[in-house]
């Protein structure tokens, strides 16, 4: 007996030294989810590890804005300050003349980053190809390609980022390609960097070591990150509760999602379709086709579900019964699953055959049609999309935004 007491307390201490790393121990709840107060200062930031402007990501952590982070790098002496300093205040015209001069894989790809985030994506995707033509053994240029190709809505970006992840070290980049694929058997790096997009990956991960609400008070106390606040409104709404549906950010497209949601159920169907944004993301598709199911519009519904098919041929539904089907119809979690089918074997008519199904399932087991509701497994685009940041977000939403204009 002493000796199982002493593999138990073993075991206790390795979990809390794993919760430490992962800075996840549980705390007090925090029910109001109230901002935590977590600033930076030129002594806590080591700006001699920034090697791309992607690596500025990892500031995001931290309550303080762009034009004071470039303040405190004043008085330091780091590897292409100036550039930095010129990216933060978002000089993006002045940098780019500076940066296409040089040809070193660095520059070239910050130079990368920095059109991403002028919006200029046709400059962005040629400076792509030819970071690879001219550093063909370098990481960095499949990195950049899989960025612009994902954002082009174009499916090579996955070839591309996998060839990133096999040349790199980059743990994050593999931990959310698996959490991407829907791997819930992923395996959680312990790193120090970008905490914000662990949190992200492990709230759409079913079997991962930590409840969901200490990942949701986490996340909800960075309120001045904008990818981890929008995955915060959305899981909120998702179990419930009444969130603020004024979009903080308007670039982005969770945070759009999110109050296309609220709307759904509030059952402002119409409303709710018309929030939504319009980009080939499977899981914005998705809803789309909930908003035409709940319109009684087949058509709209089959066409929403046909799009996905092509996008990710691996997508199913799963049927489950549900205590308020109001609410959340069409979005029940996959852990609830009562059947699983693939949309390839419901015929063309998705809609009709869905329905059809519901009910006969209903029947078998003994229960109220009415309670029947059912949700969709996609692969999760919106994760690789915080991965690789709002910059890119913001410069092409602003761009598209110009053009309409």
């Amino acid at each position: 007996m002493k000796e199982e007491d002493e593999k138990l307390k073993a075991a206790l201490e390795l979990k809390k030294q794993i919760e430490k790393d992962l800075g996840l121990k549980k705390k007090e709840s925090v029910t109001n989810h109230t901002p935590l107060s977590i600033r930076a200062s030129s002594y806590n930031l080591d700006f001699t590890k920034l090697s791309t402007f992607s690596d500025l990501y990892d500031l995001s952590d931290f309550d303080v804005s762009d034009e004071k982070i470039a303040a405190m790098m004043e008085s330091h002496d780091f590897k292409s300050k100036e550039d930095f300093i010129l990216y933060l205040k978002e000089k993006y015209d002045v940098l780019v003349d500076s940066l296409k001069e040089r040809n070193d894989e660095r520059s070239m790809y910050n130079l990368f980053i920095t059109l991403m985030s002028k919006g200029d994506v046709k400059r962005a995707l040629e400076t792509a190809i030819k970071l690879k033509s001219d550093h063909s053994a370098s990481p960095l240029s499949y990195l950049a390609l899989a960025h612009v190709l994902f954002f082009l809505e174009d499916e090579r970006w996955e070839d591309a980022f996998k060839t990133y992840i096999s040349m790199s070290k980059d743990k994050m980049a593999s931990f959310i390609w698996e959490v991407f694929k829907g791997n819930d058997d992923v395996k959680f790096p312990r790193i120090s960097s970008r905490k914000y997009l662990l949190d992200v990956g492990m709230l759409f991960v079913p079997k991962n070591p930590f409840p969901r609400e200490i990942l949701m008070e986490r996340i909800c106390a960075r309120t001045y990150n904008p990818c981890g606040n929008a995955f915060c409104k959305l899981v909120s709404v998702k179990n419930g509760a009444n969130v603020n549906e004024e979009i903080t950010n308007s670039y982005c497209y969770m945070e759009r999602y999110v109050k296309s949601l609220a709307l759904y159920m509030k059952g402002e169907y119409s409303k709710a379709l018309l929030a939504l944004p319009k980009i080939k993301d499977p899981n914005f598709l998705y809803f789309e086709a909930l908003c035409h199911y709940s319109l009684d519009e087949p058509d709209g519904f089959n066409a929403m579900i046909k799009e996905i098919n092509k996008i990710d041929p691996h997508a199913f539904f799963y049927l489950s019964i549900s205590s308020d089907v109001v609410k959340s119809f069409g979005l029940a979690e996959e852990s609830s699953a009562l059947l699983k089918v693939s949309p390839l074997k419901l015929g063309e008519d998705y809609y009709s055959s869905l329905r059809k199904l519901m009910f006969e399932v209903a029947k078998v087991r003994g229960y109220s049609p009415s309670r029947m509701n059912f949700g969709m497994k996609i692969r999760r685009y919106h994760v690789v999309r915080a991965f690789f940041g709002y910059r890119s977000c913001k410069g092409i939403s602003v761009a598209r935004s110009s053009n309409v204009s």
